[in-house]
């Protein structure tokens, strides 16, 4: 079993490595996404669209807090939640379905939340595993930045900020 060091040295690098790989421009958004695009979800959801055999995915660019965000999922009828990303290919099919939503890189909500040091997925309540943090983040700003977004400052990049910031929503729902 690798030490705890060893584990967190890791962790790092493979953060770093993630971030680096899922960070996009405009243009190369734009070439990745006309080779992948959205397929409609299988369960006929209007606008939704299938993220992996088991989720799908329903875009608004109307901005909401953290918890606007939530409501929003919540109240959909297909009990859905804040969409969370298990690796990179996943990311790629949301951000293509984000660059179809709207074409100007926005902030959209992931149901990501941090508690103390450590970052858990909203859906299992377990540790994120998967993470393509912005440079120099997670750094939970004045203590306060416990709410995770993506398209810090490019496409595809994750920051932590304040749950009261606005941003897109992106709902996921199991299908």
């Amino acid at each position: 079993m690798p030490s705890a060091v060893t584990t967190v040295l890791l962790m790092g690098a493979l953060m770093v490595a993630s971030a680096i790989a899922q960070s996009y421009t405009d243009e190369e958004l734009t070439t990745m996404c006309a080779n992948n695009v959205p397929e409609p979800c299988r369960l006929s959801i209007p606008g939704a669209y299938q993220l992996n055999d088991y989720t799908c995915v329903k875009i608004s660019t109307t901005e909401k807090d953290f918890q606007g965000a939530l409501m929003e999922c919540e109240s959909w009828r297909f009990r859905s939640y804040l969409v969370v990303l298990k690796n990179a290919e996943e990311q790629k099919k949301l951000l293509c379905m984000m660059k179809q939503a709207s074409p100007q890189r926005i902030h959209y909500w992931l149901g990501v939340r941090r508690d103390g040091k450590k970052y858990y997925r909203m859906d299992e309540g377990k540790e994120v595993t998967y993470a393509a943090w912005a440079e120099g983040q997670p750094n939970n700003a004045n203590g306060q930045e416990g709410c995770v977004w993506i398209n810090s400052d490019t496409w595809g990049l994750w920051d932590d900020v304040r749950c009261t910031e606005t941003a897109g929503v992106a709902c996921q729902v199991r299908v």
